[in-house]
C-alpha cells in the first residue's frame, strides 16, 4: 500500500518518471486544456415568487452566468436561453415553497444544484459546465 500511495503522490505532483517533457527552446508550451480562460454566458434575471397559502411570501431575483467550455457551447447556449430561463423559473417555482416549508433560509449551493439539473436537461450534460449564481436578492430579507 506504501509504494502504491508513493506512485500516486509523484503522479500527483509530477515528479520523476512522471514529470512533463522539457520544453524545447524556442518552442512555445502548448497551453493545456484546464488553463484555457472559460466562457461565460449571461442569462436573464430569473424573478421567483413565493406563494404561501393565499399570500406571496418572498420574491427572489436570482442572477446567473452559466460557464461552457467553448465558443461553440457559447453560442448553443445563447441560442437556448429563453428556454433555459422558463424551465428554471417554472422548477424554482415549484420547488422554492417547497423547501420554504422545511427550512427558512434558501442555501445558495441548492439553488445551484437545481439550476444545473435544469441546465443540463435543457443544453444536454456536459454543455455547461457550471452554473455560477452572481447574486441572489430577496425581498422578505430572510434568505
Amino acid at each position: 500500500m506504501l509504494s502504491g500511495g508513493t506512485i500516486g503522490v509523484m503522479k500527483w505532483l509530477e515528479l520523476g518518471p512522471f514529470a512533463p517533457p522539457p520544453a524545447v527552446e524556442g518552442e512555445p508550451a502548448p497551453k493545456p486544456r484546464s488553463e484555457q480562460p472559460p466562457r461565460f454566458v449571461d442569462a436573464d434575471p430569473i424573478n421567483v415568487a413565493v406563494i404561501e397559502g393565499n399570500r406571496p411570501r418572498t420574491v427572489l431575483q436570482i442572477s446567473v452566468k452559466l460557464e461552457v467550455a467553448n465558443e461553440d457551447d457559447a453560442s448553443f447556449v445563447q441560442r437556448r436561453m429563453v428556454r433555459f430561463t422558463d424551465a428554471a423559473l417554472r422548477d424554482l417555482h415549484d420547488f422554492l415553497p417547497r423547501l420554504l416549508r422545511e427550512v427558512d433560509r434558501i442555501e445558495v449551493s441548492l439553488l445551484k444544484d437545481r439550476l444545473q439539473l435544469t441546465a443540463d436537461k435543457i443544453f444536454g450534460k456536459g454543455k455547461v459546465k457550471q452554473v455560477l449564481i452572481q447574486s441572489v436578492h430577496d425581498t422578505s430579507g430572510k434568505t
